[in-house]
């Protein structure tokens, strides 16, 4: 079965194209290599989607570390935070 170039469009603004089915992501792909049309759109959708998979990935790593470039406040930063700010609430 080939794919419309609108059926490719909606199945690769919809979901994560890494989430799909094997034979879905391969009839996909094929459609995007292929395609004169919408070959250049799509080939950037799926490189998005792979960009913004890996940020994601590397943002929960540095959340869940305890590194010091975590973004993680230690508790005197904490502490110094509510004071200031039940100071504000004060005035």
């Amino acid at each position: 079965m080939f794919l419309t170039c609108k059926q490719v469009s909606n199945h690769l603004s919809k979901e994560d194209y890494a989430k799909l089915s094997p034979f879905r992501k391969c009839t996909l792909q094929f459609h995007v290599w292929i395609c004169p049309i919408c070959g250049k759109y799509n080939r950037q959708v799926m490189k998005f989607q792979d960009l913004a998979r890996s940020f994601r990935k590397k943002q929960e790593e540095i959340l869940e570390s305890d590194s010091p470039e975590s973004p993680h406040l230690n508790e005197d930063a904490k502490n110094r935070l509510k004071e200031r700010l039940e100071q504000e609430n004060k005035s």
